[in-house]
C-alpha cells in the first residue's frame, strides 16, 4: 500500500511537471506572437487608440506613439499595417484561447478582446491641417472669423483615425 501510494504521489508529480513544460511552451509561444504583433508600428495612428492599444497580451505597453510627423504613408499602407499587426495579436489570442488552462483569467480575457477585434479596416481618415469646408484656402485659419463664410473650420487632425465595419 505504502508503495503504490509513493508510485501514486510519483505520477502525479511527474505529470505536473509535464502539463507545466508544455504551458511553458505555449505561454512562450503566446507571447513572442505578442511581441511581434507589438513591433509592428501603423504610421500615423497613435500607439494609444483603443483599436491599436487592445492588440498584445500582457501589461507591456510601447512608450513609442507612432511616427506623426510628414511621412508618405497612405490609407492603404496603414489599413496593411492594421491587418499585420491584427493577424500576429489573433495568432496569439489563439494560443492563448486553445490552451485556456495554462493562462490566468487576465490573459484569457485579453485573448477574448483581441479575438473579437475587427480583422481589416474599412475607412481611415488621414491627418489634414485645419481648413475651411468648402476648400477656401483662407490665411485666417487660427484667428477668430477664419472660414464664416466657407461652411465652416474643420479643425486640424494630427493622426489618422481607423475605421471599421
Amino acid at each position: 500500500m505504502l508503495l503504490a501510494s509513493l508510485g501514486s504521489c510519483a505520477w502525479d508529480a511527474w505529470t505536473e511537471d509535464q502539463n507545466e513544460a508544455m504551458c511553458q511552451l505555449h505561454r512562450t509561444h503566446a507571447l513572442a506572437l505578442s511581441d511581434k504583433a507589438r513591433a509592428v508600428q501603423i504610421p500615423l495612428v497613435l500607439a494609444g487608440d483603443p483599436n491599436v492599444s487592445i492588440l498584445q497580451l500582457g501589461t507591456k505597453f510601447t512608450d513609442d506613439l507612432g511616427a506623426l510627423d510628414d511621412t508618405s504613408a497612405t490609407e492603404l499602407d496603414i489599413s496593411t499595417a492594421y491587418v499585420e499587426k491584427r493577424d500576429l495579436a489573433g495568432q496569439a489570442a489563439r494560443v492563448v484561447l486553445d490552451h485556456r488552462e495554462c493562462f490566468d483569467d487576465e490573459f484569457n480575457a485579453e485573448a477574448s478582446r483581441i479575438d473579437q477585434a475587427p480583422t481589416e479596416v474599412s475607412t481611415v481618415e488621414m491627418p489634414s491641417a485645419a481648413h475651411c469646408s468648402d476648400g477656401w484656402p483662407s490665411t485666417s485659419i487660427g484667428k477668430q472669423g477664419a472660414c464664416s463664410h466657407h461652411g465652416g473650420l474643420i479643425p486640424a487632425r494630427s493622426s489618422a483615425t481607423l475605421f471599421f465595419n
